[in-house]
């Protein structure tokens, strides 16, 4: 009997996980991460948020310099508002709104 309930509440527990992950994990806004307000995204900024990602059910997030060369599009080394916008998103939670 013990065994049924420690392996039901294991279930219930690797069940819930991407649940509360996804309710932890806030997507980001440009206005958000400009903490200095020059109307672009540095390095630093990205790096500042990166570092606030819980672990999802996958893993840690991406580094810091992984998900900033995704979004500097032109690679002009800063992350216009445009280029945020149009950002590669994840599916799933935090990902794009359906259409």
């Amino acid at each position: 009997m013990r065994m049924r309930i420690a392996v039901s509440s294991a279930l219930v527990l690797i069940m819930c996980a991407p649940a509360a992950w996804a309710q932890q994990f806030t997507p980001p806004t440009f206005d958000g991460l400009n903490t200095d307000g020059n109307d672009s995204l540095s390095k630093e900024e990205v790096a500042t948020w990166v570092a606030t990602i819980p672990a999802g059910p996958g893993g840690g997030p991406a580094s810091a310099d992984e998900v900033f060369g995704r979004w500097d599009a032109n690679g002009d080394g800063a992350v216009s508002k445009e280029e945020f916008d149009s950002r590669p998103r994840p599916q799933g939670p935090g990902g794009p709104p359906p259409n």
